[in-house]
């Protein structure tokens, strides 16, 4: 087939149309045009322009390792590189990439996350005890608080009480509605001047990076104990490239907030829908209670696993093409944007029985097949805080189902919503707490429904 044969079909409504239906019903949207062009589509979407998408295992598994850059220009590409910092992992390409990567994923070993154990419980308790009893509780907030708080600690080590509240609190804000202005038109972020209204969105960006920088300053300026590293920051001050020179500042601090950023966001959201989906499974939560009392741990696993399927906490991996990929019975040609997305792969009813069921069970047995499971993504770009957020998963569901019997508010599952990077509930997560023990009957629409149990 010649390169310059034609992309597969796809809908032609306008961009605006589309990226408002890609947002607010992003699953029900791509199966729809599943069903309507086939496995593998062409979308044009703002911003993203024209993009293939992919939803067949096969098809994920090409574009993950067939296509491992996003911004194969580099920063210049992204829209959102003067947020992350334009030596952010996810802009490196080649041997650069593949340094960073091979550094990073040192600071990720299994002790250090061990050890981080107690304390991603002791900040879930705090969190979860906070939340009011009785009642219909959005779970969200909380989970963001809780995923910033372990992240940031976990990357940055101890540090100044304020500075690190001011961080906190600037890297938590999200209520901004002058970031999607900045993100559809990136110049602003170049521009200086009263009259720019990214003003102060580049405020907030230059206080996390004064912030970062000072921390570098002081951690370098630390006497090595010979203790092993705790934080993410300790590791990439100790490392050393190829020739044995240290990381320069500015690649340090880019590198903290690509995670901290991205990282808290997207682990917040898998932490509420796993709280929601418990919520809407009595039996789950009551065989999860038993196991755990038990003290196994295999079906909290397949708990954790189960939800990242049925519900990721991101919808696509989006990459670009830098050679030819086939993609079903199509080729698509080096310089497209393609998506492989996961999370319609992950439903798909030719690999798992009745998909749209929360069934945890189904992780107990063999494992799925290559890329039919893949909710951090996968090839030389996936998550590389992947073990992270799965074991706060696990701190996070073990701490409120010890403590809570975890039961759905009123009114319909939840649905997806994309919000920045994340695949987020549409009503924040909804639950109910009451102290364990306690039996409400409740109004009509959960008369019946067993209340949560009192946390801490």
């Amino acid at each position: 087939m010649s390169l310059l044969a034609p992309l597969p079909p796809g809908p032609m409504q306008p961009r605006a149309w589309q990226i408002i239906r890609y947002q607010r019903e992003p699953l029900t949207y791509v199966e729809a045009c599943v069903q309507r062009y086939g496995p593998v589509f062409t979308m044009r979407l703002p911003l993203l322009g024209t993009v293939v998408a992919a939803v067949d295992p096969d098809d994920v598994h090409a574009i993950l390792t067939q296509a491992p850059e996003r911004f194969p220009d580099g920063p210049d590409s992204s829209p959102i590189a003067p947020i992350m910092g334009e030596k952010a992992m996810m802009f490196a390409t080649g041997a650069t990439h593949r340094r960073q990567r091979r550094t990073l994923l040192s600071a990720f070993h299994g002790g250090l996350a061990a050890r981080w154990s107690e304390r991603m419980t002791r900040v879930t308790e705090v969190e979860l005890a906070r939340l009011p009893r009785n009642e219909p509780v959005a779970s969200l907030p909380a989970t963001r608080r809780i995923a910033l708080e372990v992240i940031c600690r976990l990357a940055l080590g101890t540090m100044d009480p304020f500075d690190f509240a001011l961080l906190r609190d600037e890297v938590g804000r999200r209520d901004d509605p002058r970031l999607a202005l900045m993100l559809l038109f990136p110049t602003l972020w170049r521009r200086g001047g009263r009259l720019n209204p990214g003003g102060p969105l580049k405020r907030r960006r230059d206080t996390v990076n004064r912030l970062l920088l000072r921390q570098i300053a002081l951690r370098r300026a630390a006497p090595d104990d010979g203790q092993e590293c705790d934080d993410v920051l300790s590791v990439l001050v100790a490392a050393r490239d190829e020739l044995g020179r240290p990381l320069a500042d500015a690649e340090i601090r880019d590198q903290l907030v690509g995670l901290v950023l991205a990282g808290h966001e997207t682990t917040a959201a898998a932490l509420s829908w796993a709280l929601e989906r418990i919520s809407r499974s009595p039996q789950v939560c009551e065989r999860l209670s038993a196991e755990l009392a038990g003290g196994r741990t295999d079906y909290l696993d397949a708990v954790v696993r189960e939800t990242l399927r049925l519900r990721p906490p991101i919808l696509d991996v989006l990459r670009t093409t830098t050679v030819p990929v086939e993609l079903g019975s199509h080729r698509i040609p080096p310089g497209m944007s393609v998506s492989a997305v996961c999370a319609v792969a992950q439903r798909s009813s030719e690999v798992w029985e009745e998909p749209l069921a929360f069934r945890p069970e189904r992780f107990l047995g063999d494992k799925p097949a290559p890329y039919a499971f893949a909710p951090f993504g996968g090839g030389v770009r996936r998550c590389i805080a992947a073990s992270l957020a799965t074991l706060l998963m696990q701190v996070v569901v073990r701490t409120a189902v010890e403590r809570a019997a975890v039961t759905a508010a009123p009114g319909p599952e939840e649905q997806p919503r994309v919000y920045g990077l994340s695949l987020l509930p549409s009503r924040g997560g909804r639950v109910v707490l009451c102290p364990r023990g306690a039996h409400s009957t409740r109004n009509s629409s959960i008369s019946g429904e067993r209340v949560a149990s009192q946390l801490g």
